[in-house]
């Protein structure tokens, strides 16, 4: 009868095992890129300078971003990668675009506008977090943060067409508690950033994600 018993409850331990739950798992995951592009329908990538909406004393954030793009690009891209100036006007001429793709095969133009902007905020101080509860801002100080925006109007241009294939505006920001955080600092970061939403898709490079796997 007692041995009866211990296989009892040797049985309902290893059920009670087999049901539990395990932590969640994170796994990474590599996701294809989708681009409006055929593959092997760009054979060079021509960068203009950007046009710049907010001039910032001592850097040319539109050159900036022309220079970090086409060398990234030449990272990246298989074909060409060239630069070539901005046609003049605000907005160029599908007949100026032609002009200037002349002697170019299956070329797109990157262009657009560029605007980097900074402001001082006010935010809450998360190192002074009350014993009763992070969510009392009574007695938690306030602190000024530094924030960097970038905004890029982007549009890629048909060279054959002059016709836009494509249009997107990318907005990102960072945080800085250093007031003093120079602009070429913030452009450092935020047209990384940028870069990598961009690729996916002109390119189609695949991206890597974190996905939660939930364990039984």
């Amino acid at each position: 009868m007692k041995a009866r018993g211990l296989w009892l409850f040797a049985a309902a331990l290893a059920a009670g095992t087999a049901c539990a739950s395990l932590d969640p798992a994170v796994v990474r995951v590599d996701l294809p890129g989708v681009s409006p592009f055929p593959t092997g329908s760009l054979t060079e990538i021509v960068v203009t300078d950007f046009r710049d909406e907010a001039p910032i004393p001592d850097f040319e954030a539109g050159r900036a971003l022309q220079a970090y793009l086409a060398e990234e690009l030449r990272h990246r891209f298989k074909g060409t990668v060239s630069l070539h100036p901005r046609p003049a006007g605000d907005v160029p001429s599908p007949s100026e675009w032609r002009e200037a793709s002349a002697g170019r095969d299956r070329a797109v133009f990157l262009t657009g506008s560029v605007r980097l902007a900074s402001q001082v905020r006010k935010a809450v101080d998360d190192k002074r977090v009350p014993v009763d509860g992070p969510f009392k801002l009574a007695g938690r100080g306030l602190v000024e943060q530094l924030r960097w925006t970038l905004v890029v109007e982007l549009a890629v241009v048909s060279g054959e067409s002059g016709e836009p294939l494509f249009e997107r505006t990318y907005r990102d920001l960072r945080d800085y508690i250093d007031l003093e955080k120079p602009a070429d600092f913030a452009f450092s970061e935020l047209s990384a950033a940028f870069c990598d939403r961009l690729f996916p898709t002109l390119l189609g490079s695949s991206t890597v994600e974190e996905r939660t796997l939930l364990r039984r």
